[in-house]
């Protein structure tokens, strides 16, 4: 993707990928940490300077790299390994405390995918540790530098959007597909709005549900085996200026913050001043994810959709 938008003209900037985590733990009490800020930020909660279990903890996320390395150096080596595994039967093999699991793995997990804590320990081992690997997050510090693009997504949209039709290309927005079926030749888009289409191939750019529902009754077996395994989980997204869903000691705010617990209901909170780089902008801008059931009450809310992940 870096050499596509270099060759569109596409600026890139520093971005900062900072991690806190918030967490009341099912043993009773709470661990508060922050990437972001150096020691002050690991140490954000001052009592885990003087909590042993916490110390284990940042012992463990040094070896699991090293686990994690040579697990997917075995399964990679040998097909015939088993890569079913799930990541809960790989924390248990390896020993990892609860502590890591509750206050590091579990809520990493959760904000990467934006999903509810307690499904991530069913989560395919070989995936979640080769993702981990491949974007350099075995490690809570010393991580690459990230980049985001300047002045935001609409940028590289109309570089794409240029590129394209200097191509010669069309290009539709705002046409709502109510369904696609095959005809002779190809395939018939028909738009909400009563318009078709008939072309040659078609690309889907959407969430399973929603093709299933485009293709209705023309879907194959394959297509319903497929498209119909995607499972999804409801969330609200809120744009908010609010610090109710950040940690509770500043010194953890970071870029990504994880807050709640790992049983029920989490919130993952981005702060988007540092996401997209808008120093310049006075006022705290956040977007939080938020998995619990109920609306959420923030002192200054700019806006709330509903979505799925």
């Amino acid at each position: 993707m870096l050499e596509w938008f270099e060759e569109l003209g596409v600026e890139m900037e520093i971005s900062d990928m900072s991690l806190s985590v918030s967490t009341q733990l099912s043993g009773g009490g709470r661990c508060e940490w922050g990437s972001r800020n150096g020691l002050s930020g690991l140490l954000a909660q001052k009592s885990n300077a003087l909590r042993p279990a916490f110390w284990h903890m940042i012992r463990e996320i040094l070896k699991f790299k090293e686990d994690a390395l040579k697990y997917l150096e075995d399964h990679e080596s040998n097909p015939d390994l088993n890569r079913h595994e799930t990541l809960g039967q790989f924390i248990q093999t390896h020993g990892y405390s609860q502590l890591f699991q509750e206050a590091y793995l579990i809520p990493i997990c959760a904000s990467i995918w934006s999903c509810p804590s307690q499904g991530v320990l069913g989560f395919s081992a070989f995936f979640v540790l080769s993702f981990c690997r491949n974007h350099h997050l075995l490690q809570i510090f010393g991580r690459p530098q990230w980049l985001t693009v300047k002045g935001r997504s609409h940028t590289y949209v109309n570089k794409v959007r240029e590129e394209l039709e200097s191509m010669g290309c069309q290009i539709k927005t705002s046409c709502q597909v109510k369904s696609v079926s095959s005809v002779e030749g190809g395939y018939k888009v028909l738009e909400v709005g009563g318009s078709e289409e008939v072309y040659d191939k078609i690309i889907f750019g959407a969430h399973a549900p929603d093709v299933l529902r485009m293709l209705g009754d023309e879907a194959t077996h394959e297509e319903l085996r497929i498209l119909g395994a995607f499972q999804y989980v409801h969330s609200d997204i809120y744009l908010h200026r609010d610090d109710t869903l950040m940690p509770q000691n500043p010194s953890a705010w970071s870029a990504w913050n994880f807050l709640g617990t790992t049983s029920s209901g989490v919130s993952v909170t981005y702060w988007l001043n540092l996401l997209q780089v808008m120093a310049s902008m006075k006022m705290a801008l956040r977007c939080s994810i938020y998995h619990r059931l109920g609306s959420l009450r923030l002192k200054v809310c700019l806006g709330r959709r509903a979505a799925f992940f």
